[in-house]
């Protein structure tokens, strides 16, 4: 099950393109989700605090897609061991647009 999760969260990171995070957002509530690390750390959990701030792009159903690394050659080529995730769907209710 971890290594079809693993492919699909490389899938779904060579699909967005730095193009369509455009907005920024802000944590109003701390929230933490299961994410891909790569290597043989593989999955980890993620905090994230009030008031730490993402590139991102609001997804219709009340999800906000956010940037949590940045690409680099690690993950080119994907998928493989290495490969770590980029983005994060975010439920709305945690963040709120920064003019």
């Amino acid at each position: 099950m971890k290594k079809v999760f693993h492919i699909f969260i490389c899938i779904i990171t060579i699909g967005c393109s730095k193009e369509s995070f455009q907005e920024e957002y802000q944590f109003i509530k701390e929230y933490s989700g299961t994410v891909t690390v790569g290597g043989f750390v593989g999955l980890t959990e993620r905090y994230f605090k009030i008031g730490e701030t993402y590139e991102g792009t609001n997804l219709e159903e009340g999800m906000v897609t956010i940037r949590i690394a940045e690409h680099s050659k690690l993950n080119e080529d994907c998928p493989n061991s290495w490969c770590y995730q980029e983005f994060l769907n975010v439920p709305i209710e945690f963040l709120k647009l920064v003019d």
